[in-house]
């Protein structure tokens, strides 16, 4: 894995950062749909277009949740907050925030207190009964914290955009968010224009 700075945990530390919405996709590029609207395992995807594919676990713990992380979770103040970034060829293409309450850690078929710097994302599609909710998109600022962490790791500021999506499997929700910053295709077109 390339050489990167420290990068403090969590990333997210506050709400207000980004706007979730229904995507509007008559303006976007082909490569913005293809990206943000493919409901497929986006690590599957990361996978087939990589030689090398890894998981930088930022960390895992008990922390606040967002005030629209708690209306998606239907969970208390608190709950687990895991944030990676998703490495492609030694680059960054992926920040992702995944969140979920106390009771899915618990739950032994989901097994998410294992997973160390393991992909979430191709754990879950193995669940039998998956479900996904519909994507959200988003725009980040290049002064937000995801904009300031694809700065850091020395790429130019952009405006970054993400999708997020709640998944429930084993009657658990986990809600994950994830960012194309770096090397990513959909950030690099920022970047370029």
């Amino acid at each position: 894995m390339a050489n990167f700075p420290l990068i403090q945990f969590p990333v997210v530390r506050q709400g207000g950062e980004a706007c979730w919405h229904q995507p509007a996709t008559s303006a976007w590029s082909e490569c913005a749909r293809d990206w943000l609207l493919d409901p497929s395992s986006l690590t599957a995807k990361l996978k087939a277009r990589s030689q090398s594919f890894q998981v930088q676990l930022l960390g895992q713990h008990e922390a606040p949740l967002l005030a629209d992380e708690r209306h998606w979770l239907g969970a208390a103040q608190s709950g687990i907050v895991r944030e990676v970034i998703l490495w492609c060829d030694e680059q960054p293409w992926v920040f992702a925030r995944s969140v979920f309450p106390f009771s899915a850690l618990a739950q032994q078929r989901l097994r998410l207190d294992e997973l160390g710097d393991k992909p979430l994302g191709e754990h879950l599609f193995k669940q039998p009964d998956l479900v996904r909710s519909e994507l959200e998109v988003s725009s980040f600022a290049s002064t937000s914290k995801v904009g300031q962490l694809h700065q850091q790791l020395g790429f130019a500021a952009a405006t970054l955009w993400g999708r997020r999506s709640r998944f429930t499997a084993a009657n658990q929700h986990v809600l994950v968010a994830e960012v194309f910053i770096g090397a990513s295709t959909l950030a690099q077109e920022q970047i370029h224009g």
